[in-house]
């Protein structure tokens, strides 16, 4: 590993709790970025684009450091679901993905300040939802859990018990697809 210290730019505590499981020590610097979803670019190109601008802001404000920047969608039907901005739009997500299948987005982007050389990438998961019962749908917004995430669940919390399959990165449906990092890591530290 080189001499530069490694920062996440996010202050999400999923992402500190994965990012630390890969054993590299590093800072948090959260990003001041808007997250701006729209559905008139492709999802692939659209997470890669927020974890760019996540970074960047970052970059610009520290020296000698590799940056990572990570932004998570769910995707149904070609449709993004970001995060919910209340309670109905919550409540409004889990209805339209209870049953369905649907898939969950990250883009990766590293930086390393000063040089500004980059690596941007995506990972995708596949995930079955359960059909869910209308009072639990909205017995788990009245918890609060769905507000903050994407797609208005939290896999790692409660809301696994509505997930019937998984295909692809765990890690990447929390938010930061582990495998991912690590590739890009060794390839980005060890030039």
């Amino acid at each position: 590993m080189t001499n530069k210290r490694l920062i996440l730019a996010s202050n999400s505590p999923r992402r500190i709790a994965l990012l630390k499981t890969l054993g590299y020590p590093f800072d948090v610097v959260p990003h001041n970025t808007e997250e701006c979803v729209s559905n008139d670019i492709c999802p692939e190109e659209l997470v890669q684009r927020l974890a760019l601008q996540k970074a960047e802001d970052v970059a610009q404000r520290v020296e000698n450091a590799v940056i990572i920047g990570a932004d998570t969608i769910v995707l149904l039907n070609h449709c993004i679901l970001g995060k919910p901005v209340d309670g109905s739009d919550a409540l409004r997500m889990l209805s339209m993905l209870s049953g369905a299948v649907h898939e969950v987005l990250t883009g990766v982007c590293m930086i390393e300040a000063p040089s500004k050389k980059k690596s941007l990438r995506f990972d995708r998961t596949q995930i079955k939802m359960r059909h869910i019962a209308g009072e639990k749908i909205n017995a788990y917004v009245k918890s609060g859990e769905p507000m903050d995430k994407a797609g208005a669940y939290a896999i790692q919390g409660s809301g696994s018990r509505f997930i019937e399959k998984i295909t692809g990165s765990y890690s990447n449906v929390v938010g930061l697809p582990l495998e991912l990092v690590k590739e890009m890591l060794n390839h980005f530290m060890n030039d």
